[in-house]
């Protein structure tokens, strides 16, 4: 402000001076408009280039910090036309717990990474802002629509999708052969699934086979007890969207009926629950387990096990040798398979005030810059989330993710409301009974129906 102060003053000085100069008025006064641009010029070019400070909680997990920092580069080359400029200050990760406890001290991060599911409970402990930019944003224009409910809770933008990916059964190709499919048949068989041809039944009727010749150890492995995938095979969907609220319905038991059937038949070990996806993968490359029900990322987490992660083309061979994929089948003859995801969202912090909400927002989308996607891809094992980055070149060096991108279309994910982890806990009550006590599908069912009626509020749940 001095400094505008002090022209100021020298223009009013100026314009004294010119007025008692006579004839001298006119060439006096071109020499002072070109003073007072040389000051004017002078005082724009020293201003204070302005520095926007954003918070961003660290999650190192695949490509996400380095694809930050690579935003904030690329966004800084815009901003120097603007003489600003961000900075990332960069706070640990923490869990959900901590999360809320910081919340509640007054301190809440700009960004920050966290599932999809969390949005809910996020927003009602004020943890989160609406982010409604996200709506007219050039970057999100083009995602599918199932994505863009997946950003929406209660009428508002609360997340902007970061990563995505679907739950494929990858099959044992070689335990296939052995039960005397040929090449054609294996190659077929998704588009089998697709049309409903191949169901839930035949999928465990391979596996049975394949364990009791031998030709594995283990018939299923699962990504955990909860995996959605089979709740939506045997039509238990577990939440209403017209209402809001999840569902617990008959359907249920058929899924219990599934596990207790599973069991009774070898297909599943008693302590599945306690091997997840890094424990199988290892096993899966050895050839010991018939089929893995997971996510995406296991096709990476596969890679890892084989040492191959800087060896993409040695990788898609040992792929194509030893693996055939398909989505998890439907149970009932011509019905469509089906899929779940749990995709990760940018949130944004309760405290971030409008006027910085732009320089956010534009951090943000560089984030999901196409290339940055398929960075995040590479070293995470999750899709891409729009159809821009899926035209990267290297996208289309693997062919796994290139080919069961499709999947997204029919691709659920879990709800975003407060009690559904409550919901889902009591859920697997249910299937530990079966693997652990002995129970039968309407005796699992009668355990999870009593846990929720005890624990999940009345309004927030429909039991039929």
């Amino acid at each position: 402000m001095k400094k505008f102060a002090g022209i100021a003053m020298a223009m009013v000085l100026g314009t004294g001076i010119i007025a008692g100069c006579g004839d001298s008025s006119s060439n006096n006064a071109e020499t002072a408009s070109s003073s007072n641009n040389a000051n004017n010029a002078k005082a724009t070019n020293s201003a204070e280039k302005k520095v926007i400070t954003i918070s961003v909680r660290e999650n190192t997990w695949g490509a996400r910090k380095d694809n930050f920092i690579e935003a904030e580069k690329r966004l800084n080359k815009e901003l120097e036309s603007e003489n600003a400029a961000i900075k990332i200050d960069w706070w640990p990760g923490i869990d959900d717990e901590e999360l809320v406890l910081q919340a509640q001290a007054g301190k809440t991060a700009d960004i920050f990474i966290n599932s999809s599911v969390d949005i809910g409970w996020e927003r009602d402990a004020g943890i989160i802002r609406d982010i409604d930019w996200v709506g007219d944003s050039e970057v999100f224009k083009s995602v599918p629509e199932s994505y863009v409910d997946i950003m929406k809770y209660d009428g508002h933008y609360y997340g902007a999708i970061q990563d995505m990916d679907a739950s494929p059964v990858f099959i044992s190709r070689k335990a296939l052969q052995g039960l005397g499919w040929s090449p054609e048949q294996i190659d077929g068989l998704k588009a089998n699934v697709d049309k409903g041809d191949f169901t839930f039944e035949d999928l465990v009727g391979l596996a049975e086979q394949a364990k009791s010749k031998k030709l594995v150890k283990m018939g299923f492995a699962v990504e955990d007890k909860r995996f959605e995938g089979f709740n939506y095979a045997f039509g238990f969907n577990n939440y209403d969207a017209s209402n809001n609220m999840l569902e617990l319905t008959p359907d249920a038991k058929n899924v219990y009926s599934f596990w207790a059937d599973a069991k009774d038949r070898g297909v599943i070990a008693e302590n599945i629950g306690d091997l997840d996806t890094e424990k199988t993968a290892p096993m899966f490359v050895k050839g010991e387990v018939f089929a893995q029900f997971a996510r995406t990322e296991f096709y990476g987490m596969m890679r890892e096990a084989n040492g191959m992660q800087n060896d993409v083309q040695g990788y898609n061979q040992w792929f194509s040798e030893n693996v055939v994929w398909i989505p998890v089948p439907s149970a009932e003859k011509g019905g469509s398979p089906v899929s779940y995801s749990n995709p990760a969202m940018i949130f944004v912090g309760s405290k971030v005030e409008d006027d910085k909400m732009p320089y956010v927002q534009r951090l943000i989308e560089h984030v999901l810059d196409p290339d940055l996607q398929v960075n995040h891809t590479l070293k995470s094992g999750k899709l891409p989330v729009t159809p821009e980055a899926q035209e990267d070149p290297r996208f289309k060096e693997m062919p796994f993710y290139k080919d069961h991108a499709y999947m997204v279309e029919f691709t659920k994910t879990r709800p975003a409301l407060p009690d559904y982890a409550t919901f889902i806990k009591a859920y697997t009550l249910g299937v530990d009974s079966i693997l652990t006590k002995g129970k039968d599908a309407a005796q699992a069912l009668d355990i999870f129906t009593k846990d929720v009626k005890q624990n999940v509020p009345s309004d927030r749940v429909k039991i039929e």
